[in-house]
């Protein structure tokens, strides 16, 4: 979208860029792997049609401010040989592309923050996230297969569909990050959801319904307030306040500098001959 601010959460394409490469044969070769962050992050671009751009990506060794709030927070998750192989050379190749690192709060916060001081309208979420529905903002999945501009790609939130979405999570929880046992309503999926909230705005007041329905009122509160917080994505607004220090200051440096830290569309990058030019495989 010409005259819109691209963000882009890059924490899929380490992912998909780790695996891609390992199981191509790749075990030695670090210019190859940069090469291919780069060619992807330059299509991604091009694809968009912004013609200005901000990116963030998680840091190694990251303290996600969640953790504190959820210790179980996305504790099944396990390390994997393609990603402890490639992911320092990928990180590399981030942050030469101008990508900003995060310490404390997740990539998709970040994004959250930007569509916040930039406007919905005028900003467009690169990333494969289901959360970041929640975020009224233009968005674009890049990491779709697919052609390019495949309009499937493109979706819009609303305020509407945001809140919606939003407390749609409260009352689901995710299953994919924290345990169901503590967050959430178990066996409520998001259709269910977006049911019981049907046409109501009194968003509050149904997420009280249906926790007292499941567990009563004094566990249904807490466990209701604890989904809260952790499905919520910061905005830079006061709402977050549940947020730790480390993670508030972080998300102050994105507000302050902001502005400085967009870049414009990256030179077109060719794979050189032999290597995959199939971003996917």
């Amino acid at each position: 979208m010409i005259n819109s601010l691209g963000v882009l959460d890059l924490d899929a394409m380490l992912h998909i860029v780790a695996y891609v490469q390992f199981s191509s044969g790749n075990l030695d070769r670090p210019e190859q792997v940069k090469t291919h962050v780069k060619t992807f992050i330059a299509t991604i671009k091009k694809s968009s049609k912004c013609d200005k751009f901000i990116g963030f990506y998680q840091k190694d060794n990251h303290q996600n401010f969640r953790n504190e709030i959820l210790p179980e927070y996305k504790g099944h998750r396990t390390r994997t040989e393609f990603i402890s192989l490639w992911k320092p050379t990928i990180l590399e190749a981030f942050e030469e592309s101008g990508a900003i690192g995060l310490s404390y709060i997740e990539s998709d916060d970040a994004c959250s923050v930007i569509a916040a001081l930039n406007g919905p309208l005028a900003t467009v979420i690169m990333s494969s996230d289901k959360d970041m529905k929640q975020t009224r903002s233009h968005h674009y999945n890049p990491f779709k297969k697919g052609k390019a501009d495949d309009p499937t790609r493109w979706s819009y939130s609303a305020k509407l569909d945001a809140a919606r979405f939003y407390w749609s999570q409260v009352l689901t929880g995710d299953p994919t990050d924290m345990p169901g046992t503590l967050c959430g309503i178990e066996g409520v999926a998001e259709k269910t959801a977006l049911k019981s909230i049907g046409i109501r705005s009194d968003y509050i007041t149904v997420v009280q319904e249906e926790y007292t329905k499941k567990y009563g009122a004094k566990i249904g509160l807490a466990r209701a307030i604890l989904t809260m917080k952790m499905v919520r994505l910061l905005d830079g607004s006061d709402n977050d306040k549940y947020a730790n220090e480390k993670a508030l200051e972080e998300v102050d440096y994105i507000k302050k500098n902001w502005k400085l830290l967009i870049t414009k569309p990256t030179a077109s990058i060719s794979f050189t001959k032999g290597d995959a030019a199939n971003l996917f495989l």
